[in-house]
């Protein structure tokens, strides 16, 4: 009995131990992980329009198309007329590059496209926040 009680807290400390270390890598893997908070306004365009332009432009934006992206979610607030996205990068580095990019240059040189705000954010390094795995 005593050897079944011992190899039994051996596993449960190993197994432990293990998920602990897998939860320190995934952290440390995300420690440089900057967010990029875009957000302008619509000028001359319907909302349609701008979907439509959303659709058209998505493609860009895929991780293969940007050095260090992550990923992009488009947001919009359509009651305060705000719309925008959230940019995952894998350093504060890639967000300077793509915020220098001839891709972020067309963007805010959309004639429809006004009035734009960028903040950058880190990300804490933990591997679920709130029951929201980080990506």
């Amino acid at each position: 009995m005593k050897k079944i009680l011992f190899l039994l807290i051996a596993v449960f400390t190993f197994s432990c131990n293990q998920t602990d270390q897998k939860k320190s890598e995934e952290a440390s893997s995300h420690e440089n992980m900057m967010v990029l908070l875009v957000n302008y306004e619509l000028q001359d365009m319907s909302l349609e329009d701008h979907a439509k332009l959303g659709s058209d432009v998505s493609p860009n934006f895929k991780p293969e198309n940007v050095d260090g992206l992550i990923g992009k979610t488009f947001i919009g607030n359509v009651d305060a007329g705000v719309f925008g996205g959230v940019y995952y990068f894998k350093s504060k580095e890639s967000v300077d590059t793509y915020l220098d990019s001839e891709l972020w240059k067309g963007v805010v040189a959309h004639p429809n496209l006004v009035n734009f705000t960028t903040e950058v954010y880190g990300v804490a390094p933990i591997t679920v926040s709130n029951g929201i795995p980080v990506l």
